[in-house]
């Protein structure tokens, strides 16, 4: 309901020179029957982020019949859901899945939960998603941010460049030095583009 057809991206993806893409559910649809059906059609060339609604009392039998499918390899989660649905967390974590998070509000309050999180399962991956959400005021000032480097202690975690233009107009300026600094905390192997 949000994006282009699969036809389009392969057609993007073709002229762009990219062999493999990983198609993420977006926030909201929780029929993941679209992406898991490309995905079961072309491993090759694609991966699957799932979306499961972790405030549903089946949540947790949602993600391991997705995962089960083996056309999933990661989840997606809203940061609330670390405090609201720490159940979901386990149960990725457990079945192997990369829990892919979205801050929309930043991730300030969600840093201590998170840290816990991974001292508890160390071997769990996470994207932080869209630059881990900053808050930028204006064009220039960026608030409450540079926290979640710390979370590059932790090996599983990767940091997404993404949605640049969710926060300030283009070239982006404000932007710069946090991308700077994510590469230094988390290395251009932790980096993911999307």
């Amino acid at each position: 309901t949000k994006y282009e057809p699969i036809e389009q991206v392969r057609r993007v993806m073709d002229a762009a020179g990219v062999k493999r893409a990983v198609l993420a559910q977006h926030m909201g649809e929780f029929d993941n029957t679209y992406i898991g059906g490309i995905v079961a059609s072309d491993l090759e060339h694609f991966a699957g982020v799932c979306l499961v609604d972790h405030t549903r009392p089946d949540a947790t039998s949602a993600m391991e019949a997705l995962a089960a499918s083996g056309n999933f390899r990661g989840v997606r989660f809203p940061a609330e859901s670390i405090l609201e649905g720490m159940d979901c967390w386990t149960a990725a974590a457990d079945l192997e899945l990369i829990i892919v998070l979205y801050a929309p509000d930043g991730l300030p309050g969600y840093m201590e939960a998170m840290t816990q999180f991974f001292k508890s399962r160390p071997n769990c991956r996470l994207v932080l998603t869209h630059l881990g959400t900053p808050i930028v005021d204006g064009d220039s000032e960026i608030k409450d941010y540079r926290d979640i480097f710390r979370l590059a202690k932790f090996d599983g975690v990767y940091y997404q460049v993404s949605g640049m233009k969710m926060f300030c107009p283009y070239p982006h300026a404000p932007l710069y030095s946090i991308l700077e600094e994510a590469a230094a905390a988390f290395g251009n192997s932790r980096l993911l583009w999307g």
